[in-house]
């Protein structure tokens, strides 16, 4: 699992702050796959289609779920490299 801190950015009206989503990344015992989670959430990229996008290039059958659990406060998205939950790597 990933927790991303706040990231910040300049603009020209002050900081602007972006708080990256929760992520929970199965199967978490592929280190290749969560670096590249890390990597992508840390470029900026916007939404799950996006980052689901991204992986794809390495991992066909990866999947990126947003949670929309009602009164939620945290954005958390479920990232699956195999397109569902797997047992270990």
């Amino acid at each position: 699992m990933a927790d991303h801190e706040a990231l910040r950015g300049r603009s020209s009206g002050g900081t602007v702050t972006r708080t990256s989503p929760t992520v929970i990344i199965n199967p978490r015992e592929d280190l290749r796959f969560r670096e590249m989670v890390d990597r992508s959430l840390l470029a900026g990229v916007e939404s799950p289609e996006a980052l689901e996008r991204l992986l794809r290039d390495a991992y066909p059958r990866a999947v990126v779920r947003r949670r929309g659990l009602a009164g939620e406060q945290i954005e958390v998205w479920y990232v699956y490299r195999e397109g569902w939950w797997v047992s270990g790597g």
